[in-house]
């Protein structure tokens, strides 16, 4: 979601209805592609410290994208971009810049799922503004009581340009559980996407 706040974001997009990680676990039951709940729910999960969601994200791999249509395909599939939301139709080919998808059953229901396209290399999990920054993706989440979540060090990475009040509150709440590794992967990768991020003195 953008900088705007809930309520006109959803006067404008219609309403979310977001299921909590459980429950996002639970849509995607059976689901013939990898996931991951990503975002401030991954962050919650990691460092058992909670707050208000909006949504809910999940990340799937964009090469997924043609398992993820036919497993949706009983479900509302529209893709959100600069802006704009548009009916992922059956015939329509997504363009490459188009890399989120928000999920509900029809156009009476509210929106359940944000899904995020992010691209791989076959090993890495890759951040998409920077194809060099990677993570293996043996490495790229961890599974709690059913549930994927995304990597801390991942989701501070995207949360890290950002910036925004609950990106500086999951920030410190992650940073001190964060292991040598991912303390160490996740600083070299902000030095590299955002030189002189505030984030680095602190990790």
């Amino acid at each position: 979601m953008n900088d705007m706040d809930f309520a006109t974001f959803q006067s404008i997009y219609g309403p979310w209805a977001a299921p909590d990680p459980a429950g996002a676990a639970a849509l995607l039951a059976g689901a013939p592609f990898r996931w991951w709940v990503a975002g401030g729910w991954a962050l919650d999960a990691f460092t058992g410290v909670s707050r208000f969601h909006e949504d809910i994200d999940v990340v799937v791999l964009r090469r997924d994208l043609p398992a993820i249509r036919e497993f949706f395909a009983g479900r509302h599939l529209w893709t959100a971009h600069a802006g704009a939301i548009r009916p992922l139709l059956p015939e329509w080919e997504l363009e490459e810049e188009r890399e989120q998808l928000w999920l509900r059953d029809d156009a009476y229901s509210p929106w359940l799922l944000d899904v995020l396209l992010t691209p791989d290399d076959g090993e890495r999990l890759l951040f998409k503004r920077d194809h060099a920054i990677g993570l293996p993706l043996e490495r790229a989440g961890w599974e709690r009581d059913g549930v994927r979540y995304l990597a801390p060090e991942l989701a501070l990475l995207y949360k890290a340009r950002m910036m925004r009040e609950k990106d500086e509150h999951d920030f410190a709440a992650a940073e001190p559980g964060l292991t040598t590794a991912a303390r160490s992967w996740l600083r070299e990768s902000i030095e590299r996407h955002l030189p002189g991020h505030g984030w680095l003195q602190r990790l």
